[in-house]
């Protein structure tokens, strides 16, 4: 391939084959995933109260996320090479390079503070202790082989389709046409609304931007998956220990 063209050329991501992400079904499939999401989010906004749920239908409710976002990640990584005219390599999926380990740990830090800083901000401007349903289910559960799942699913498979999905894919579209913000703010928006929440919807598209800065100034997808995978892990251990240490 023409390095001109090429996704790993110095001016990466910002030269694309003239036919990159055009067409009918790069808006199609864009359209219908971006739709999925933002029915989660006014799903989510809808709901009143969290349920009250067994081990076994939280359980199944992971399952199930696991099942849909597995299938959406298949279709993508199916079709991105023909909607962007770049192989899967080009796009990221590459061995990381020297250096840029450290790059998505500082991301994780970075996600953490935007994150967690935007919620802590929007609790104290509207007087709230929110959380997210799924951490509040997940607080009231105590089988171990049931934290063991969402601990999996959150540290391991979450961070490879979301990123898959909102960086690899959303965010390289909004970057073919409108630069590095306008792919990071539609990257950023959509991962917020895919999880669902009001008072996360900020937050969230924060901490995406920041994965969006991962994945471009590293040019690999692991990277911003590792950065991830870090902050959920972080996430779950304050919801584990922090109650003890307090």
């Amino acid at each position: 391939m023409n390095d001109s063209h090429s996704a790993i050329s110095p001016g990466w991501p910002t030269r694309w084959p003239k036919d990159s992400f055009t067409g009918f079904w790069t808006w199609f499939i864009a359209g219908f995933i971006a739709l999925l999401f933002v029915a989660a989010f006014i799903g989510g906004v809808k709901t009143t109260r969290v349920p009250a749920v067994t081990p076994v239908e939280f359980d199944i409710l992971i399952g199930l996320q696991f099942v849909l976002e597995g299938i959406l990640v298949a279709i993508v990584l199916l079709v991105l090479p023909a909607l962007s005219k770049l192989s899967l390599r080009e796009l990221g999926f590459r061995m990381p390079g020297r250096g840029q380990l450290g790059t998505a740990l500082i991301g994780a830090i970075a996600m953490a503070v935007v994150a967690n800083g935007g919620a802590t901000l929007i609790d104290y401007l509207f007087h709230s202790q929110h959380q997210q349903d799924i951490v509040e289910i997940f607080k009231t559960l105590h089988d171990r082989s049931t934290i063991v799942i969402f601990a999996v699913f959150a540290i391991v498979f979450a961070p490879f389709a979301e990123e898959t999905l909102f960086r690899v894919f959303f965010f390289n579209l909004g970057l073919r046409y409108w630069g590095f913000w306008g792919g990071a703010v539609l990257s950023g928006v959509l991962f917020g609304m895919a999880h669902g929440d009001l008072y996360a919807l900020i937050p969230l598209a924060l901490g995406g931007m920041v994965l969006c800065a991962v994945y471009y100034r590293t040019r690999n997808a692991w990277m911003s998956m590792l950065s991830h995978a870090l902050f959920n892990t972080l996430s779950i251990v304050a919801l584990l220990f922090g109650p003890k240490v307090s």
